[in-house]
């Protein structure tokens, strides 16, 4: 009988094991790059979290007269990634255009677009517009 109670034992704490180890191991999803401070809305000049970027908390409907830290140039039309680390559940909508003209791409809160865009959207966008949840797809 007391065998009979030690395998069972066993058998529970090696369950519980395999389900501890299994949530440690599994895959994690996406997120904001590490070089996008909390809260903010990021652009990279040549790919995803270097240290040519710009740093955005509203919407910005023109590029044109910004530019990228550490000499990195005019940030119109030359964005290659972009992150979101908003806070308030704000999605990142990139235009085309300024004044939020001709729909590029978004970023939903928490991710970025990857090491670099698509080249469909590679240096092309020219201006940002924050916007609650939407039915858009976003990077994800």
């Amino acid at each position: 009988m007391r065998r009979l109670s030690i395998a069972r034992t066993a058998t529970a704490f090696g369950s519980m094991a395999a389900i501890m180890l299994g949530g440690v191991l599994a895959a994690s999803p996406a997120s904001a790059a590490a070089n996008c401070p909390s809260g903010y809305h990021c652009v990279f000049k040549d790919i995803q979290g270097d240290n040519q970027r710009v740093n955005y908390f509203n919407s910005d409907s023109n590029f044109t007269n910004d530019y990228f830290s550490n000499s990195g140039g005019v940030v119109n039309d030359n964005i290659t990634a972009a992150s979101n680390s908003s806070t308030g559940g704000y999605e990142s909508h990139y235009y085309r255009d300024i004044n939020h003209a001709n729909f590029l791409f978004c970023v939903n809160p928490g991710r970025q677009t990857g090491t670099y865009l698509p080249s469909g959207m590679n240096d092309q966008a020219s201006s940002l517009l924050l916007r609650g949840t939407t039915s858009i797809t976003c990077f994800n």
